[in-house]
C-alpha cells in the first residue's frame, strides 16, 4: 500500500481477518489512519466460526483495540465489527457488500480467508495486499483471490508478502520515506480443461460385500510448492491402508474403497460430486440404494503429523466405537475421542447426506506455520515415522469397521440443504 495511494484514497479502510490480531494492530498501519484527512470507517469482518470458533469474540476485541489506538485521531474513526453468516464459504454477499461497499483501500490480515476477497469485485478495489506471519525468510502463503465460477464477476488482483518484506514497507512508511511499490502479475485463466477425476480402487469383501468401508484423502494440492503435506501425505497414508490389508491377504467381511478425490481445494468438489451420484445430493436429500450400504468413511487431510484421536462430527453413539478402536494405540499417543466437528475437507460430503464421516486429529507439527498452502510445502517436510503410525491405526480402524457385527450408527438424516449452506 503505497504512501501516495494513503493520501489520494479516503473513506472506508477494510480491515480483513479479524482473527490476526497482531497484525491489525500493527503501529505502521494506526500511523497511515493517522495521515489521512477523512473520516474513516474501519470494519472489522468476522471470520466464520468453521475458520476460528471465537471469531465473533476476536472481531470485537480487535475492534475495541482499533478504536482505543485512534481514539485521539481527528477527524473521528468509527469502527464496526461486522458478522457473517454461515459457515465456511457460506458468505452473506448482500452484508459483506455493505460493510466495504466504498472501500477504496484495503488490508488483509494474515487470516482472512480467500473468499473474503472474492466478495470485492463490487467495491473501487485496485488490489489487495496481504501480509502473511512466516517462520522463516522467502515463506509465502496464498489464499485463493478468486472464485471458480463462471459466473463470477473476476476478483481484483492480490499479492501475498514474506512478513519481512510487509514489514520493510512498514517501517518505511512510520518514517515518512516514500513507498512505491511494482508488480509484474501474469494471470491468466486455465480452461482448456474444466474436468477433474476421482482416483478410486478397491478390496472386496465376503459374505458383505455389498456393505461399504470407505476412505479418503485428496490428490489435487494447492498451486505453490509441491502439495506434499496437502495432500500428498493423505493419499500415502491411504494407500499404504489398501497395500497392508492387501499385503496380509485380510479377508474382510465388507468391501473396502478407496477415493483419492479431485477438486477439494475448489470445495470438494470431486467428494461431493461422487457422494451426489451414488448416495444423495443434500440439496433434496432423496436417498439413492448405495446409501444404506456404506457403514462410515475415514479421511486423512492435515498434513505429516501423527494421528492423536478423531473427531466424531457430533456423532457420540461412536465414542465406544473409537474408545475400543484406539485403545491398542494409546501407547503412539492416540488417546483423543471427542465429540467436535472439524470442516474443510472431504468427510464433510459424507456427513452432509447423513453418512458417518470422519477425520483424524493429526499433530500439526508445521502445517500452520509452514507448509500448508505455502511454497515450502515441499516432499522435506513429510515425516516418515508419523505417516508410518498414521497407517497402521488406520489399517486396524478399517478392519475392524470391515469386521463389525452392526453398521457403524448413523445420526439422524439431515433436512436437505440450500445450496451454499455448506463448504461449496
Amino acid at each position: 500500500m503505497a504512501e501516495e495511494g494513503t493520501h489520494r484514497h479516503a473513506g472506508v479502510i477494510a480491515l480483513l481477518g479479524s482473527g490476526e490480531t497482531a497484525a491489525l494492530g500493527r503501529e505502521a498501519f494506526v500511523q497511515v489512519f493517522r495521515r489521512l484527512q477523512q473520516p474513516i470507517s474501519v470494519a472489522v469482518l468476522e471470520t466464520p466460526a468453521g475458520f476460528q470458533p471465537n471469531a465473533t469474540l476476536v472481531a470485537g476485541k480487535v475492534a475495541e483495540f482499533i478504536s482505543h489506538r485512534l481514539q485521539d485521531f481527528s477527524p473521528r474513526v468509527s469502527v464496526v465489527a461486522a458478522r457473517y453468516k454461515g459457515g465456511p464459504y457460506d458468505t452473506d454477499a448482500p452484508a459483506l457488500a455493505n460493510s466495504i461497499a466504498e472501500a477504496n483501500c484495503i488490508y488483509a490480515g494474515a487470516g482472512s480467508p480467500g473468499f473474503m476477497i472474492r466478495q470485492l469485485h463490487d467495491s473501487r478495489l485496485l488490489a489487495a495486499m496481504r501480509q502473511r506471519h512466516a517462520n522463516g525468510a522467502a515463506l509465502v502463503f496464498s489464499s485463493a483471490a478468486g472464485s471458480r465460477d463462471e459466473k463470477d464477476a473476476l476478483p481484483p488482483p492480490s499479492v501475498a508478502l514474506t512478513a519481512e518484506h510487509y514489514d520493510r514497507i512498514a517501517r518505511m512508511i512510520e518514517r515518512k520515506q516514500p513507498v512505491r511499490l511494482e508488480f509484474d502479475i501474469q494471470s491468466r485463466l486455465i480452461d482448456d480443461s474444466k474436468d477433474s477425476y476421482n482416483v478410486t480402487a478397491e478390496l472386496p469383501g465376503t459374505d458383505k460385500k455389498d456393505q461399504l468401508i470407505m476412505i479418503g484423502a485428496h490428490l489435487d494440492s494447492w498451486s505453490f510448492g509441491e502439495g506434499a503435506t496437502d495432500n500428498a501425505a493423505g493419499c500415502a497414508v491411504m494407500m499404504e491402508v489398501m497395500r497392508l490389508l492387501k499385503t496380509l491377504d485380510l479377508k474382510m467381511q465388507r468391501t473396502v474403497r478407496i477415493a483419492l478425490w479431485g477438486g477439494e481445494e475448489e470445495g470438494l468438489l470431486g467428494s461431493k460430486a461422487y457422494v451426489a451420484d451414488h448416495f444423495a445430493d443434500p440439496a433434496d436429500m432423496k436417498l439413492k440404494p448405495e446409501h444404506e450400504k456404506v457403514s462410515g468413511y475415514f479421511n486423512f487431510d492435515n498434513g505429516t503429523g501423527k494421528i492423536r484421536g478423531v473427531y466424531l462430527q457430533g456423532n457420540d453413539m461412536m465414542r465406544p466405537v473409537f474408545d475400543a478402536w484406539l485403545a491398542p494405540f494409546k501407547d503412539l499417543g492416540a488417546t483423543t475421542v471427542t465429540i467436535r466437528n472439524t470442516s474443510g475437507t472431504d468427510h464433510l460430503s459424507f456427513d452432509a447426506v447423513g453418512l458417518p464421516g470422519f477425520q483424524f486429529i493429526q499433530d500439526p507439527i508445521e502445517y500452520g506455520t509452514r507448509t500448508h498452502h505455502s511454497n515450502m510445502d515441499v516432499y522435506d517436510r513429510l515425516q516418515a515415522s508419523d505417516l508410518a503410525q498414521a497407517s497402521a491405526i488406520v489399517t486396524s480402524v478399517v478392519y475392524h469397521a470391515a469386521m463389525r457385527d452392526d453398521m457403524l450408527p448413523r445420526k439422524p438424516l439431515p433436512k436437505p440443504a440450500k445450496r451454499g449452506d455448506r463448504k461449496n
